[in-house]
């Protein structure tokens, strides 16, 4: 029913075949990168895809940017975040723009006052979150133990023995760094690895469900 009904709205049906014909035309040249022809137009794809992309960032910052000017205004009690954000997307422009005119960098991350902002503001906010998160998951391994749900406990009582085994008190006991190390190098980086190729897999089947036009997150809302 509902290809039946994609192929009597045309306004959704061309979009699909653009992204689907787009999608697999870029796809083939990374499978098979000495055809010329298809090279070419591939690189055409991606630089219009570009453009339209930075296009996409400029439209949505100034959307952003004027719905926080009117909360502002408005009288909502967390309006005064907004001020926050704001200078977050208004002074990163304001430093490219600074380093170009008075320096002649279009790469601002070699401008000195981007860096010191970096340095003194950015770095100190991030390293705050981090702790953040460190008291987030503590609260999490406590909600995990209280609810007795075993998989839960399991899995962090195995992450709070591997903490307690890397105290720099216990680095003298003998064979611990080796059974450490070997976990690490065999168990551990099995189960990442086991992680990774299930994202990879995932990765390909919605990208394949989006090119056969199966899935289709930029028409549905």
């Amino acid at each position: 029913m509902r290809r039946i009904d994609l192929l009597r709205n045309p306004k959704r049906l061309i979009p699909i075949l653009i992204g689907s014909v787009a999608g697999i035309f870029v796809l083939i040249d990374r499978l098979f990168p000495g055809i010329g022809s298809i090279n070419n137009g591939s690189q055409i794809l991606l630089n219009w895809a570009t453009v339209i992309a930075a296009f996409a960032l400029i439209a949505g910052s100034i959307n952003v940017i004027i719905h926080h000017i009117k909360r502002l205004a408005s009288t909502d009690p967390k309006r005064w975040y907004s001020i926050a954000l704001l200078l977050g997307v208004i002074i990163p422009p304001v430093l490219a723009v600074y380093g170009y005119t008075t320096q002649g960098r279009a790469n601002v991350l070699e401008l000195g006052l981007f860096q010191d902002v970096i340095r003194w503001v950015y770095a100190p906010i991030s390293i705050s979150l981090l702790a953040l998160l460190t008291f987030f998951a503590l609260t999490a391994a406590i909600h995990a133990f209280g609810a007795g749900q075993r998989e839960a406990v399991i899995v962090v009582s195995v992450a709070l023995v591997f903490l307690v085994l890397q105290l720099p008190l216990l680095a003298g006991l003998p064979y611990l760094g080796e059974t450490l190390g070997w976990i690490q190098r065999y168990i551990v980086m099995a189960g990442l690895r086991g992680l990774i190729f299930g994202a990879a897999i995932g990765a390909i089947v919605a990208s394949i469900r989006i090119l056969l036009g199966i899935d289709l997150p930029y028409l549905d809302r």
